[in-house]
């Protein structure tokens, strides 16, 4: 079946059932805690014109600048929180249309065009890319359209603009920016000097904003992680690696005592499926497929070797990692056949999956985080004040109020006491003396486990508030009170009010 036979009504009508369905993951309110941290960037943009995190201090608190302009944007039209289904939905289009371009590469029929992205869609990692918040829609949509318009079809202006959007959504991308220039230059065995001009220009481009608006080279965040988070040997590495290893190359999160296996067996399974469809297909369909899986494994080795644990460096990884199992799937002759045998053991436990993950971590969040956020709200109209928490996310943008956090995101003071050096218990004392917080939000009492160096610290605050998981962890639903105590989300917090803060 040639192009001409595509029925590009039904792909759109398909494509808009899928975003429809997709879309009543809206309902578990899973929202991840980054995105936020960049909305209340976006929001700083609007109301004092400053990129900042709090009031009129420039700060690069967000990962992504591209995606904080973006917030500007749907913050401008639709005010209060109206801004978010908004912009989820636009997430989860420009990735829709990522992944059909990706479909249209692999096949000329409409039937597995919609099932391409129907099942790639409901992959638990292309869930949390449409309903998170976060801006790895938007980045899906950027990677594929360069593959598309620069590697396959050659236009120039492809390979000189694409990798600057890219960059300037995140400064990590230029793992998959190296990747395909290197992979490019061995398929087309010569330098693709456009490409690398457009490499230089995001380089050039993201480091000059950086230094001469915000005063450094990479984002504060990049920073603050690097200067915050203590070093580890080669032993902590690797039980680090453990601890965090569902999230490497893994399209759901096992339990770890049959993670090992489980990863082996779908990575395997994929890299069978990868070899054979290269044996079978021309090369301009092979070429982007083992491409896509290359990067998957190294970007994922990379951030791995690196315990970069938080999962959603892996989320477009694990897509690519997964995808030669749909397409090997959706080429075979009885494609109809495997179709249904891959919906009833991958799809529905898969979608299941995310579902449960999704009810319970977004009834955590959205329920006691945020709630957290809304109560400092309402006590404290002052909005001047300073809190000294983490996470900088749900409880800083529901609260409003001006914040501290134990890494150092969004307020650079944490990171001149240099924790690693001098550790938590001299460096957030000096932090708290200096700074003067007035609150601090932590999740042990006493706060910090009393092992703050300065032991009159616990003499300026009080004890003002409890919040206990478990008062959220239960519902008159049957179902959603066994997912709540299934897989409780979030932590005790203890919220502490400095004695000489006045209103």
């Amino acid at each position: 079946m040639n192009a001409n036979n595509i029925d590009e009504k039904k792909i759109l009508f398909g494509s808009i059932i899928i975003i429809v369905l997709k879309s009543l993951f809206f309902l578990t309110n899973h929202i991840q805690e980054d995105a936020l941290i960049s909305w209340r960037v976006a929001r700083n943009i609007i109301e004092y014109g400053i990129y900042g995190y709090n009031g009129v201090e420039k700060i690069s608190a967000s990962t992504t600048h591209l995606y904080v302009f973006v917030g500007v944007i749907f913050q401008s039209i639709f005010k209060g929180l109206s801004f978010i289904y908004p912009l989820l939905i636009f997430n989860m289009i420009l990735f829709t249309i990522g992944l059909y371009w990706l479909a249209r590469i692999f096949f000329n029929s409409t039937n597995k065009i919609i099932l391409f992205i129907f099942f790639t869609s409901f992959l638990p990692p292309a869930i949390k890319i449409s309903i998170l918040g976060m801006e790895f829609g938007m980045l899906f949509f950027f990677y594929i359209a360069l593959i598309k318009y620069g590697f396959l079809l050659r236009k120039k202006w492809a390979f000189l603009i694409l990798p600057i959007v890219i960059l300037w959504t995140r400064i990590d991308t230029c793992i998959f920016l190296g990747i395909l220039f290197l992979y490019d230059v061995i398929q087309q065995r010569k330098w693709n000097m456009t490409f690398m001009l457009g490499g230089i220009l995001a380089l050039s481009t993201t480091i000059l904003f950086n230094w001469f608006y915000f005063g450094e080279i990479v984002n504060n965040t990049i920073t603050s992680k690097k200067n915050n988070y203590p070093s580890v040997d080669l032993h902590e590495r690797l039980k680090q690696f453990e601890l965090f290893s569902p999230n490497y190359m893994g399209i759901i999160k096992f339990p770890i005592s049959i993670y090992n296996f489980s990863t082996l067996l779908f990575f395997s399974i994929s890299l069978l499926c990868l070899i054979y469809l290269s044996k079978k297909w021309e090369n301009r369909k092979k070429s982007v497929l083992i491409f896509l899986f290359l990067f998957g494994t190294l970007k994922s080795l990379i951030f791995a070797f690196a315990n970069s644990w938080f999962d959603w460096y892996y989320w477009i990884p694990q897509i690519t990692l997964f995808i030669p199992i749909i397409l090997f799937v959706l080429d075979s002759e009885k494609y109809k056949t495997l179709s249904i045998v891959y919906f009833l053991i991958i799809f529905i436990p898969f979608t299941l999956y995310q579902a449960v993950h999704s009810i319970a971590t977004g009834h955590g969040e959205w329920n006691h985080a945020r709630k957290i956020g809304l109560y400092l709200d309402s006590i404290e109209p002052n909005k001047e004040k300073y809190i000294f928490l983490e996470p900088a996310g749900y409880i800083p943008y529901f609260s409003k109020l001006k914040v501290i956090d134990y890494v150092g995101l969004v307020d650079k003071r944490l990171t001149e006491e240099n924790i690693v050096k001098n550790g938590i218990g001299i460096g957030f004392s000096n932090l708290i003396n200096k700074a003067k917080p007035d609150y601090i939000l932590e999740d042990n009492k006493p706060m910090f486990k009393g092992q703050l160096v300065d032991k009159k610290i616990y003499d300026d605050y009080d004890l003002i508030k409890e919040f206990k998981i478990e008062d959220v962890t239960k519902s008159d639903n049957i179902i959603l009170d066994k997912i709540y105590k299934f897989k409780p989300s979030g932590r005790n917090f203890y919220l502490y009010k400095r004695k000489d803060s006045v209103k």
